[in-house]
């Protein structure tokens, strides 16, 4: 069993989700990064060391190399969580907004499905190889009607809003797709789970947990977060 003993080294390789990034604070940044992310409050609360390797933007080819580069240097930790899906799903819609839609076709996302789960399963075996227990985190919802009005700003909406065939559904379904796969394949594959998506749509309202932008969590999101990693955390067994 990994917890509740204290001394654990948990390392994160994961996008703006794990890294706490909030929106629409009015602080004139594109976004901020709060002090007290989902990983942080649960590492002062259950005692863990937390080495967070998760950044803003990020695709999992960009999260890959930066798992490569610490496995290279014979980092050295309990658990290595891997969260992406969110920025791979998704699309350059500046790109969207200025194509033409019968050239809508040969648009793709910003990494392939099957390009995702490839990258995923490459990290989770370079992570067991350095005997290490990998451990996948699933994305939170996104608000699908308030993540197409944050993407039409200044882009043009009538196209965009032709690309997703009329409705921002579209957008939670593709997200969805990505998110489902991700949990397909670490139950084929024997990879514990935090299934964060779940957690977040079991609460009252999770529209009440994101930010206005539809894709991050607010400060109560990721305090939300943080109790669903104390609670789930207990569970989680060393592989090696």
């Amino acid at each position: 069993q990994l917890f509740p003993e204290n001394g654990n080294k948990i390392s994160a390789y994961g996008d703006s989700i794990l890294k706490g990034a909030v929106t629409g604070t009015g602080s004139g940044h594109l976004f901020d990064i709060i002090e007290d992310s989902s990983l942080v409050l649960a590492s002062k609360s259950m005692g863990f060391e937390l080495n967070n390797n998760s950044v803003f933007g990020s695709v999992v080819s960009k999260t890959q190399r930066r798992l490569n580069r610490d496995l290279e240097k014979g980092i050295e930790c309990d658990l290595a969580i891997i969260e992406s899906g969110g920025n791979d799903c998704d699309y350059d819609w500046a790109f969207v907004s200025g194509t033409d839609p019968k050239d809508f076709g040969t648009l793709a996302p910003r990494t392939t499905l099957a390009e995702f789960i490839r990258m995923i399963d490459e990290m989770v075996k370079s992570v067991r190889a350095a005997r290490i227990t990998p451990l996948i985190m699933t994305m939170p919802p996104l608000v699908g009607d308030w993540w197409f009005d944050h993407i039409c700003e200044g882009h043009d909406k009538e196209n965009i809003l032709k690309f997703v065939e009329g409705s921002p559904y579209r957008l939670y379904q593709n997200h969805e797709l990505y998110a489902n796969a991700l949990f397909e394949y670490a139950l084929k594959n024997g990879v514990q789970v935090i299934d964060m998506r779940q957690a977040m749509l079991a609460a009252p309202n999770y529209r009440n947990l994101m930010c206005k932008d539809g894709i991050h969590p607010n400060e109560e999101g990721y305090k939300y977060m943080a109790k669903i990693w104390e609670e789930k955390l207990p569970d989680v067994k060393k592989e090696f």
